[in-house]
C-alpha cells in the first residue's frame, strides 16, 4: 500500500511541458503628459514566465480578469525572449490581427486565445510572437501578433484560425496592420485593413479594404456586435472546457498622437 501511494504521488507530480515558454506581461498606460512618462520599455512589467501547464495556471489563475481591468491597462503574452514592442527583431517584419469587442466580453474572448495561443492551436510554424489585450474606454481590443507580414499564407491561416477559435460570427470584422505601419504613423489601431467575411457557396471569400477606417466603419461594426454577440456567443459558445492540445481536424478606437517611433504608444 505505502509502495503504490508513492507512485501515485509520483504521477501527479509530473508537470505537463509545453512546446515553447510564454511571458505575461502588463502596462498601464500614462494619460497625462507624455513628455514626462517613462519609457514604454521601462513601463512594461512582467507577470511571470511558464513551460508547463501547471505553471500556467499558477499565473494565469491570480491574474485580475480583462473585464475588471481599469482602462488604458494592457495584458501581453508573448514567447519567453520576444518583447511586446513594434521594434523587436521578432516584431518588426510583422503585423497584428485585430478584434474589437464591446464593453463587458473580453474576458472569455482573450481566454480562448491564450489557450489557443499555448496549445499550438494555429499550425503556422513560429510565426506566433505573441498577443495583447487592450483595455480602452469605449471599446476592448485583442490583438495576435505575427513574424513576418509578407508571409501571405500564413497571415491568412492565422486570420482564419483566430475566428475559428473565438467563434466569431461572420459579420465581425478583422483587421491587419503591419508593424513598420505602425512605427511610422505611431498608432496601433488607426489605417488598418480592414476583412469582412462573405459566405458562397459554403466558401468563405474575404475582401480587404485598405487606407485609414472611418468612424462610421468603426461604429457599424461595433453596433453590430453590440447587438448580436452576447447573444451568438451564448447560443453558439463552446463548453467551457480548457484544452491545451489540438481536436482532430483542426487545420476600435483612434490613436492618441505623440512622439513618434516609440513603441509607448502601441494599443493606446
Amino acid at each position: 500500500m505505502g509502495e503504490d501511494k508513492h507512485i501515485d504521488e509520483g504521477k501527479e507530480a509530473v508537470e505537463t511541458p509545453i512546446q515553447n515558454m510564454y511571458s505575461f506581461w502588463y502596462i498601464k498606460r500614462n494619460t497625462g503628459n507624455k513628455a514626462v512618462s517613462e519609457s514604454y520599455e521601462k513601463s512594461i512589467k512582467g507577470l511571470g514566465d511558464f513551460k508547463t501547464v501547471q505553471d500556467f495556471w499558477k499565473i494565469y489563475n491570480h491574474l485580475v480578469r480583462p473585464n475588471d481591468l481599469p482602462n488604458t491597462m494592457d495584458y501581453h503574452l508573448f514567447k519567453t525572449g520576444i518583447k511586446p514592442m513594434w521594434e523587436d527583431a521578432a516584431n518588426r517584419r510583422g503585423g497584428k490581427w485585430m478584434v474589437r469587442l464591446r464593453k463587458g466580453i473580453a474576458s472569455r474572448y482573450w481566454e480562448d486565445l491564450v489557450l489557443a495561443i499555448v496549445g499550438e492551436q494555429f499550425d503556422v510554424g513560429n510565426e506566433i510572437c505573441g498577443a495583447v489585450i487592450s483595455i480602452r474606454y469605449n471599446e476592448d481590443i485583442i490583438s495576435l501578433w505575427n513574424r513576418n507580414a509578407d508571409n501571405n499564407e500564413a497571415c491568412y491561416r492565422i486570420r482564419d484560425t483566430m475566428r475559428k477559435v473565438l467563434n466569431l460570427p461572420q459579420f465581425v470584422a478583422l483587421e491587419y496592420k503591419r508593424h513598420d505601419m505602425s512605427l511610422n504613423d505611431n498608432s496601433s489601431f488607426r489605417n488598418t485593413t480592414l476583412w469582412r467575411s462573405d459566405k458562397n457557396d459554403g466558401n468563405t471569400r474575404e475582401n480587404a479594404s485598405g487606407g485609414e477606417r472611418s468612424s462610421t466603419g468603426s461604429r457599424f461594426s461595433r453596433e453590430k456586435f453590440d447587438k448580436s454577440s452576447g447573444h451568438q456567443r451564448q447560443a453558439w459558445g463552446r463548453e467551457n472546457k480548457r484544452s491545451f492540445y489540438k481536436s482532430e481536424g483542426n487545420d476600435g478606437g483612434h490613436h492618441r498622437n505623440s512622439s513618434k517611433g516609440s513603441s509607448a504608444e502601441a494599443d493606446q
